[in-house]
C-alpha cells in the first residue's frame, strides 16, 4: 500500500501522480491532465478508503469514474493484480486512458456501460477477474434501482471477505433535492437500498455486516455461500413503499 504526501488541502501525491480533490454541486469542472487527476470527492472519502491498509484487495472492480482520479487512487493505493472500471458516459477522458494504456495489462476501462446491464457486468467480471472480486467499489447512478442491479450480481462474485461500497447513499435528503422540478426527482432514494440490505443481512446470510456512514454504506461478504440475494421478503405487513 503506498503513501500519500499531501501538496496542499485539496491535493495529493501518489505513486508519481497528483490527484485534487474538487467537488462542486452538480458535477466539477476540472479537467484530468496527465499525472494531475480530478477526484469528486472529499477529504473524508479518502480516510474511509484508508481504513483498509492491509486488506487484499487482487482484484477492484470500479462503477463510474467521472475524470479518472478515484481510478487512480484505488489503482496506487491498493496495488491490484487487476482493476477495471465501467462508466456510462461514452466521452473519453485521455489522461485515465493514457493511465489505463500503460498498465493495459493488468487494468480495462469499459465506456458506454451501465452498471444495471447484467449481461455485460457478468462478461466483464468473468474476463477480467475470473468470476471473482475483492473489493467494489460503486460511485456511478446513484440511482435505488440501477444500483440495486448492479449489487444484486456484483455483491455474490465478491470472495468470502470481500467489500462492497456504495457512495453517496444519503443525497435524497437533501434540500435541492426535495424540489419537485429537480432533474432526480424521479428516482427512488438510494436509501431504500439500505433497507433491502439490513433485510438480507437478517434472512439471507451473505452479508457479513454493513456500516453506515454519512458518506457511503460499506457491505462485507460473509463466509456463507450464495449465488443470489434479494429473494427473501419478511417486511412487515409485506408492504414497502419506495421514498
Amino acid at each position: 500500500m503506498r503513501d500519500i504526501e499531501w501538496l496542499d488541502n485539496a491535493t495529493f501525491e501518489i505513486g508519481g501522480h497528483k490527484i485534487t480533490m474538487n467537488y462542486e454541486y452538480g458535477g466539477s469542472k476540472r479537467k484530468s491532465a496527465p499525472s494531475d487527476f480530478t477526484m469528486m470527492k472529499s477529504r473524508s472519502f479518502l480516510d474511509q478508503y484508508l481504513q483498509h491498509k492491509g486488506e487484499d484487495f487482487r482484484r477492484i472492480l470500479e462503477m463510474g469514474v467521472y475524470q479518472g482520479g478515484s481510478f487512480v487512487f484505488l489503482d496506487q493505493v491498493f496495488n491490484p493484480d487487476r482493476i477495471s472500471a465501467i462508466e456510462l458516459a461514452v466521452e473519453p477522458i485521455p489522461a485515465l486512458d493514457a493511465y489505463v494504456e500503460k498498465h493495459k495489462a493488468r487494468a480495462s476501462l469499459y465506456y458506454g456501460t451501465s452498471q444495471d446491464d447484467v449481461p455485460r457486468l457478468a462478461q466483464i467480471i468473468d474476463q477480467d477477474f475470473g468470476g471473482e472480486l475483492d473489493l467494489v467499489v460503486d460511485d456511478a447512478s446513484h440511482f435505488y434501482d440501477q444500483t440495486k442491479a448492479g449489487f444484486a450480481y456484483a455483491f455474490p462474485r465478491l470472495r468470502p471477505g470481500g467489500l462492497y461500497i456504495i457512495e453517496d447513499w444519503s443525497w435524497s435528503f437533501f434540500e435541492d433535492y426535495q424540489r419537485e422540478d429537480h432533474p432526480w426527482a424521479a428516482h427512488h432514494s438510494l436509501a431504500n437500498l439500505a433497507v433491502d440490505l439490513m433485510e438480507e443481512m437478517a434472512l439471507g446470510g451473505a452479508i457479513e455486516d454493513m456500516i453506515v456512514s454519512p458518506h457511503m454504506i460499506k457491505v462485507r461478504r460473509s463466509q456463507q455461500k450464495a449465488s443470489e440475494i434479494f429473494k427473501t421478503n419478511a417486511r412487515r405487513g409485506r408492504n414497502y413503499q419506495l421514498i
